[in-house]
């Protein structure tokens, strides 16, 4: 047989498949619908009595079971279908996933700066106390136990600063960050008291400290918080903190009572605890220079035009700012507004 007769033979092949045979005409096969949509375990069962269909009008040797032919449509279902554009809910359920996965948490960083007397620390998912030493890093969960006589100040990467003063016992119940900038940061006062100097929050931050029955909330401020099991006090050196519906500002606390309502006003801060936040700020203010000093080997302040200054380092400049380390993290300073520079370590 030469090409020639070859190419008819196909051709005439080709023919006979495009026309179905008597026998193939007379059956009645489901719609491709309704299979697509039967679930995958169930098949299309041949009848019984094993009839032979033929797509030849004449017999040349090929033939195929019925169900061949549902095999073939779901091959150029499947061919089809794989090119075609996504649909538009499918589209926004996509971009919405992709979303959700750019938001990212993380544990902030939280450091033991200065540990003085016998400190403990309870770590997440134990019940069992370990003495807390300066290289360890705090986690969400943690609890830490202090003694008569001792006190152990925790430096938070964001520039905050926590004091937990003797005979207490404070829960770490939250701190982590997300890759945009937002903190989480939740503490409970189960039995003593704690200093905190909390750098500015951004909108969707938080600093949060519970103790009893209410809720103390920070911007961004100066101030304490005591609990004995029986009463409340919040008070407030600079800055502002929310004691329920009750706003504290500088030079204010307030006293509540378990099972108390807050009281209506606030009070003025008594001399004592002034004198105690006033001498934990400066410390704070020190222990962070040291810090800073340790680290770069100098120690710079920068005075602006309106009277304001910032202790830190410098650590370099553009066309327009200065590039700031502060005690309270990084800062762009304009240089348009800059009066003087300093060396003062």
């Amino acid at each position: 047989m030469n090409e020639f007769d070859k190419e008819k033979q196909i051709q005439s092949l080709e023919s006979l498949l495009q026309t179905p045979s008597k026998v193939t005409e007379k059956r009645e096969f489901p719609k491709w619908e309704d299979i697509a949509n039967r679930p995958i375990r169930y098949e299309y069962q041949v009848p019984k009595q094993n009839n032979v269909v033929s797509f030849f009008r004449k017999p040349i040797g090929l033939t195929v079971v019925g169900g061949a032919s549902f095999a073939l449509a779901a091959s150029l279902f499947f061919v089809f279908s794989i090119n075609q554009e996504p649909s538009e809910s499918g589209q926004v359920a996509s971009a919405a996933l992709m979303e959700e996965k750019k938001v990212g948490f993380s544990p902030l960083d939280v450091s033991v700066s200065q540990v003085k007397g016998k400190v403990f620390v309870v770590p997440s998912g134990s019940a069992t106390s370990v003495p807390l030493v300066e290289t360890y890093k705090l986690a969400s969960g943690d609890l830490v136990q202090t003694e008569k006589g001792s006190q152990v100040d925790l430096h938070f990467e964001t520039g905050s600063w926590i004091r937990v003063t003797p005979e207490s016992q404070v829960a770490v119940d939250l701190i982590q960050k997300t890759n945009d900038g937002t903190l989480n940061q939740r503490f409970t006062v189960k039995q003593g008291k704690l200093f905190a100097s909390v750098t500015k929050l951004s909108k969707d931050s938080d600093f949060v400290v519970q103790a009893g029955e209410h809720l103390t909330q920070v911007r961004g401020t100066v101030f304490s918080v005591a609990y004995d099991g029986k009463s409340e006090t919040v008070a407030v050196r600079e800055g502002s903190v929310a004691l329920g519906d009750l706003i504290l500002n500088a030079k204010q606390q307030a006293v509540v009572k378990d099972g108390e309502q807050v009281p209506n006003a606030a009070s003025i801060v008594a001399p004592k605890e002034e004198k105690e936040l006033k001498a934990f700020y400066t410390q704070t203010l020190l222990a962070k220079e040291s810090m800073l000093y340790k680290e770069h080997a100098r120690l710079e302040l920068v005075r602006l035009d309106n009277g304001t200054e910032y202790r830190g380092v410098i650590l370099g400049q553009s066309e327009t700012h200065l590039h700031f380390k502060g005690l309270d993290g990084d800062m762009e300073i304009p240089i348009q507004n800059i009066l003087e520079t300093e060396k003062i370590r």
